[in-house]
């Protein structure tokens, strides 16, 4: 099922440690500049042979040297390990999605903020306010061009996610179809036999409500109408499946899986062979339930989408371990 308005973005955590690692490296190009202008100012004042006015910035700087000193320090620092980290993390975000060399990481950018860190230790040799100055400015050139690299990548990103079409918001998901809300599948859908399957009698429901009191948690339900139809409902493990009974049409499809839906482990789940699946999603803040068809090359993009859920499972379609069956015309609750 596709849709051709939906686009697909990075985690919103994501989003927020890349504008909090550019934050970092913009306090330190300010500390930076600060710096600079400060070295320039004292060197004028010393050339001068003090018959020149201090500004108030120097003079403030000046009297708090130590002070500022450890706060670049820090901040240098803090730059550094944040854009490794987040880096290291951008890396995972992308191996999801298929890129496993993390192309969209790479910039030109990053090898010449190296060149001009290594270029301002290799100065740290030198003495003088003027060589002073000179280090610090390269430094926070340095620091702009890697400002400017976290920014292009991170649009090299969002675009390589966008391509993939992995969804890792639950908001992202239009295509899904929520529990309780049936909409018809793709005319191209593979139509759905129910022959020689039995009715949803009494004896069927005692069976799937026996299941679900063995397995001690909900059971996911699909329910299939003779419009192709799908949508998802959980078998409570309380046994009161009347409120659920009252709402099938006569002559759906109901199928019990026995699995219920996990909450982890989607890093290490090995489907069944079958070439249809069926997807189930639950949406961690309001509950709702979506449905998804999935074919065996869309299998790493469900899996994506399940780190956003509170709980998931996948499916396949004509599984034997399934408990299926037919509701009749009239369906007696219990």
């Amino acid at each position: 099922m596709t849709d051709a308005s939906f686009t697909a973005r990075p985690p919103r955590s994501w989003e927020r440690q890349t504008v909090a690692v550019m934050i970092t490296i913009g306090v330190t190009i300010l500390l930076g500049m600060i710096l600079f202008a400060t070295q320039l100012g004292v060197r004028a004042y010393l050339n001068a042979e003090g018959t020149s006015a201090v500004s108030p910035l120097v003079s403030t700087v000046v009297r708090n040297s130590s002070l500022f000193g450890v706060m670049y320090l820090l901040s240098g620092f803090a730059y550094v390990v944040a854009f490794f980290v987040w880096r290291h993390r951008t890396r995972e975000l992308l191996r999801r999605v298929g890129d496993t060399a993390g192309d969209a990481t790479r910039h030109w950018a990053i090898p010449l903020w190296t060149a001009a860190l290594v270029a301002s230790v290799v100065l740290n040799n030198a003495a003088g306010l003027g060589v002073d100055a000179l280090r610090t400015a390269i430094r926070v050139l340095g620091i702009c061009v890697l400002l400017f690299g976290v920014g292009s990548i991170r649009e090299q990103v969002r675009r390589t996610i966008r391509e993939s079409g992995v969804a890792f918001r639950m908001t992202d998901l239009p295509t899904l179809v929520p529990a309780r809300a049936a909409t018809p599948l793709p005319p191209a859908a593979t139509p759905v036999s129910t022959a020689g399957l039995p009715s949803a009698d009494d004896q069927f429901w005692d069976r799937v409500r026996r299941t679900a009191a063995d397995a001690g948690t909900d059971l996911a339900m699909l329910e299939t109408t003779d419009a192709l139809a799908r949508r998802w409902a959980l078998i409570p493990t309380d046994g009161d499946l009347a409120p659920l009974r009252a709402t099938l049409p006569p002559g759906a499809l109901v199928t019990v899986f026995t699995e219920p839906p996990a909450a982890t482990g989607a890093e290490s789940f090995e489907p069944g062979t079958a070439d249809e699946y069926h997807g189930f999603l639950e949406d961690p803040e309001s509950g709702a339930l979506w449905y998804q068809s999935v074919r065996p090359n869309r299998i790493p993009a469900f899996l994506a989408r399940t780190r956003s859920a509170r709980r998931w499972a996948l499916y396949p379609a004509g599984s034997p371990a399934a408990l299926s069956a037919v509701t009749p015309a009239a369906v007696s609750a219990t």
